[in-house]
C-alpha cells in the first residue's frame, strides 16, 4: 500500500571507474598500446626486455587516457592525442626508470624494480631509449609546435627534478617549495597531455592547461598520501623513500605544521642523508596522528575541483564528462 504524497528516494547513478573511461575511449587506447609496443622494439634483446618489465606491468595509463580524452573532448586530431598519450606514457617510464636508481627503490607497481632485476646501468639507459623514442613519436606527428611543447615539458620535468635533489635534506623545506617540485616534475607532463601537446586550439589550451596543471598536482598529493598511509604491499612500490631521501612530502609538511613539536623532531633529525627507515616509519605514524593524512588528501580533492572548474569552457560531451570523473577518481584511488 502506497502512502499519498510519498516518493521513491531519488536514484544515485553509479560511480565510474576507471575501466569506464577507458571503455569510452576503447580504440584509442589500443591504439596506444599497440604504439608502445611498436616503439619498444629493437635489434638490440635488452632494451624490450627492459622495456616490457615496466609497461607490461599495467600501470594506471593516466597520461595516455587523459591525452586521448582530450582530443575527443576539444576535437583536436584523434592521432595527435594517441601520439601525445604514447610519448607521454614513455617519458613517464624513463622517469620511474630513473627514479628508481635515484633513490635506490626496490618495488615498483607490486613487483622488484627494474634496477633490481636487470641492474643500474641498463636500466638507466633504457630510460634514455625510452625519451628518445618519445621525441621521435611527436616528430612523426610533422607538427613543430608539439616538438617544441614537449622540449619545454621535459625541460620542466628535469628542473622539477634537480630542484627536488637539492632540497633534499632541508628541514625548513615548506609546502610552497613542495608545490614549487611537483608542478615541474609532475604537473607540467599532465597538463602537456591535457592541452594534447598544444594541439586543442587556443580556446581552450589555456583552460585545458590549468585543468592539467590541477589535475596533476592533486594526482601527486594522492601518490605521496598514499605513500604515507600503506605499505609496500599495498603501494605497490617502496614506501617511505622520500622521507628517507631527505625529501618532504604535503602529508609530512602539513602535519609538522598542525603539530609544532613534530616539526621540530623532523627538523633535528633531517639531515643530507635522510632519516633511517625506521626513524622514517615512525615520522609517517605520526604524521597519521597528527592529521597529515587528512589534510593532504583534502588539499587534493580541492585542487581536483579547481581542475573540474576549468573544463566549464569545454563543450559538453560525455568525453567532457569523463574527463571530470578522471579528476576526482585520480584523488580518490586506493593505489
Amino acid at each position: 500500500m502506497s502512502v499519498v504524497g510519498s516518493s521513491a528516494p531519488p536514484r544515485i547513478p553509479p560511480r565510474p571507474l576507471v575501466e569506464d573511461l577507458v571503455a569510452l575511449v576503447g580504440a584509442e587506447m589500443r591504439l596506444v598500446e599497440a604504439r608502445l609496443a611498436e616503439r619498444l622494439e629493437s635489434p638490440v634483446g635488452a632494451i624490450p626486455q627492459v622495456g616490457a618489465h615496466l609497461l607490461g606491468a599495467g600501470g594506471k595509463r593516466l597520461r595516455p587516457l587523459l591525452a586521448v580524452l582530450s582530443a575527443r573532448a576539444s576535437g583536436a586530431p584523434v592521432d595527435f592525442g594517441v601520439a601525445v598519450g604514447c610519448a607521454a606514457e614513455l617519458i613517464h617510464t624513463a622517469t620511474l626508470y630513473h627514479d628508481d636508481v635515484v633513490d635506490d627503490g626496490r618495488v615498483r607497481r607490486g613487483r622488484p624494480a627494474a634496477r633490481m632485476v636487470f641492474g643500474n646501468g641498463i636500466v638507466v639507459l633504457v630510460g634514455d631509449f625510452c625519451l628518445a623514442r618519445a621525441l621521435e613519436t611527436v616528430a612523426l606527428t610533422g607538427s613543430l609546435p608539439m616538438v617544441q611543447s614537449l622540449a619545454t615539458t621535459v625541460t620542466e620535468m628535469a628542473e622539477g627534478e634537480v630542484a627536488q635533489l637539492e632540497r633534499a635534506g632541508n628541514p625548513d623545506a615548506t609546502v610552497e617549495d613542495y608545490f614549487r617540485v611537483i608542478d615541474r616534475k609532475t604537473a607540467s607532463l599532465i597538463a602537456w597531455c591535457a592541452r594534447v601537446g598544444g594541439a586543442v586550439g587556443p580556446a581552450l589550451d589555456g583552460p585545458l592547461e590549468r585543468y592539467g596543471r590541477a589535475l596533476g598536482r592533486a594526482f601527486q598529493i594522492a601518490d605521496d598520501v598514499l605513500d604515507a598511509d600503506a605499505d609496500e604491499a599495498t603501494a605497490g612500490k617502496s614506501v617511505g623513500l622520500d622521507l628517507q631521501e631527505g625529501k618532504l612530502t604535503l602529508p609530512v609538511l602539513l602535519a609538522c605544521e598542525a603539530d609544532p613539536a613534530l616539526g621540530r623532531r623532523v627538523r633535528a633529525q633531517l639531515g643530507d642523508k635522510g632519516v633511517s627507515a625506521n626513524v622514517a616509519a615512525e615520522i609517517l605514524s605520526e604524521t597519521r596522528r597528527a592529521g597529515g593524512i587528512v589534510l593532504a588528501r583534502d588539499k587534493a580533492l580541492a585542487l581536483a575541483a579547481e581542475a573540474v572548474i576549468e573544463l566549464e569552457l569545454v563543450p559538453p560531451s560525455p568525453f567532457r564528462d569523463a574527463l571530470r570523473d578522471l579528476a576526482v577518481l585520480s584523488v580518490e584511488r586506493k593505489s
